[in-house]
């Protein structure tokens, strides 16, 4: 898979009050989009959609001309996507570790990458048994601690970062 490659919209919208890593990759790329658009606010990434995530999606939304509501449904993540991809920040660190249970897109990105070097392996967006096999085999021929769990330093190796 290219680096670069659209992650799946999952069917759920992002609003306030959703949590998790898809939120925090949101969150990611509207830092990023602020290279084209400085007057989008800084969000913080933690992954908690929140007042300042959805004040900043809606600025996004004016900017790019779309239906300002302030949440994440496929058009909106299409254009952050498109606005990060042009950022450079695609391939960011989502600003959560990625373990067993953890769902959504930025999984599916990071199992695609992983499908390269562990055969059989689904993108399905669901981060369970074979994905932490999979990612502790990563680990484990990287030389980092195979913990089976992608952090910062996993997702840094696993995009070549």
């Amino acid at each position: 898979m290219p680096s670069n490659a659209t992650p799946a919209y999952w069917g759920k919208l992002l609003e306030s009050g959703s949590r998790g890593p898809d939120v925090a990759l949101v969150q990611t790329w509207l830092n990023a989009a602020r290279h084209r658009w400085p007057v989008i606010r800084p969000v913080v990434v933690d992954g908690r959609y929140g007042t300042a995530t959805a004040t900043a999606v809606k600025t996004f939304q004016q900017l790019a001309g779309l239906r300002s509501d302030g949440t994440v449904g496929p058009v909106t993540w299409d254009a952050l996507y498109a606005a990060a991809q042009s950022g450079g920040a695609v391939s960011g660190y989502p600003g959560i570790r990625l373990q067993q249970g953890t769902e959504g897109a930025a999984v599916q990105s990071a199992q695609q990458k992983l499908q390269a070097l562990v055969p059989g392996l689904t993108a399905d967006g669901q981060y369970g048994t074979k994905t932490r096999e999979a990612v502790r085999a990563f680990q484990t021929v990287e030389g980092l601690t195979p913990d089976g769990i992608i952090g910062p330093e996993t997702w840094a190796s696993l995009f070549g970062l």
